[in-house]
């Protein structure tokens, strides 16, 4: 079975941390987003030939991935132009020529805990044309939601105003080429975007048969700084920590990811806090927060923060601090 991550989005509502390296590169515990979606397929689902479909700063992917030997998979790419056609199901249309049966595909921006194995075991063992894995969602009108009887889907529509229910689609779903039949005759949305709850909708208008499997475990949809750190927290644990540098006359207060180079001298430093590579932190204080590679801090105390690349941060006490990269704050007073 092949595996396909959709991994073309600009990632705006991440700027200004998107503005030099594609969302999906973004690091959780001391990997890109997109690298535990990687190991996700070949460790939980045991699906080692990937396709990703690369758009805004490709080059980035490419050059972190290159075959996918390394990661233990096969990886190949497709490119979704930014002039081209918009929206998701415009992106699963460009894989098309490289799929022959059944495959699974992930939104590169969402993470989970839940064994999504159980969604493929679903798919096949009732022959159905589509399986969508879903979630209880308190603001349903945020997503595509889906109307069900028992496991079979009987509606799905995209952001509607009035939803008929409060199970919302996730990132994750089962598709046989059927798909293909319905996403090359979309028309776009009223949002400019060619949608595939609406191709989804088409399968279940013609009598195909679309399962939904709802599954235990936390789903993290990756859009907003925020949630950057969420994510951040659910992968640091005592297990997955790692210091890969020396610090001097610090406490290092677990979970931490520390990345190799980094200069730590007279600080606090966690719980919960990831450290790229090259970072130099004197006299601080730093909780909950993620800093990017090459940043200095200096004289601070910060909390649920994200400290943007070769960004410098002097003299700063702040809760939810965000410093894009190659930027300077500073407090002369501190």
């Amino acid at each position: 079975m092949k595996g396909v991550i959709l991994a073309a989005g600009f990632g705006s509502r991440l700027l200004p941390f998107t503005s030099f390296r594609p969302k999906h590169m973004l690091p959780v515990a001391g990997k890109p987003i997109l690298h535990r979606s990687i190991e996700y397929m070949r460790d939980v689902l045991d699906i080692t030939e990937v396709i990703i479909v690369v758009g805004h700063q490709r080059e980035y992917i490419i050059d972190y991935f290159k075959n996918g030997q390394e990661f233990g998979t096969d990886i190949s790419y497709v490119v979704q132009h930014t002039n081209h056609a918009r929206g998701l199901a415009a992106a699963v249309n460009l894989v098309q020529d490289k799929i022959s049966s059944d495959f699974a595909l992930l939104l590169g921006d969402n993470l989970f805990s839940a064994d999504l194995s159980k969604c493929i075991d679903l798919h096949f063992s009732s022959n159905a044309s589509a399986t969508i894995h879903i979630e209880e969602n308190e603001n349903p009108q945020r997503y595509g939601v889906v109307e069900l009887q028992g496991d079979k889907v009987i509606s799905l529509e995209e952001k509607p105003i009035h939803p008929k229910s409060n199970f919302v689609i996730t990132g994750f779903y089962v598709f046989s080429p059927t798909i293909f039949q319905k996403t090359t005759k979309l028309q776009p949305s009223a949002r400019g975007e060619y949608e595939l709850t609406d191709a989804i909708q088409m399968l279940v208008e013609k009598g195909y048969l679309v399962n939904a499997a709802k599954i235990d475990g936390w789903r993290l949809d990756i859009g907003y700084p925020e949630d950057l750190l969420a994510v951040n927290r659910k992968y640091l644990t005592p297990e997955t920590q790692e210091i890969n540098c020396e610090s001097e006359d610090s406490l290092i207060i677990p979970p931490v990811y520390i990345s190799p180079d980094c200069d730590i001298t007279n600080s606090n430093i966690g719980p919960y806090v990831m450290i790229e590579k090259g970072v130099t932190i004197k006299n601080s204080e730093i909780s909950d927060s993620i800093v990017l590679e090459h940043s200095i801090i200096d004289r601070s105390k910060i909390k649920n923060s994200l400290i943007g690349t070769q960004s410098k941060v002097y003299g700063i006490k702040s809760h939810s601090l965000k410093v894009g990269d190659y930027s300077v704050i500073k407090n002369d007073l501190m």
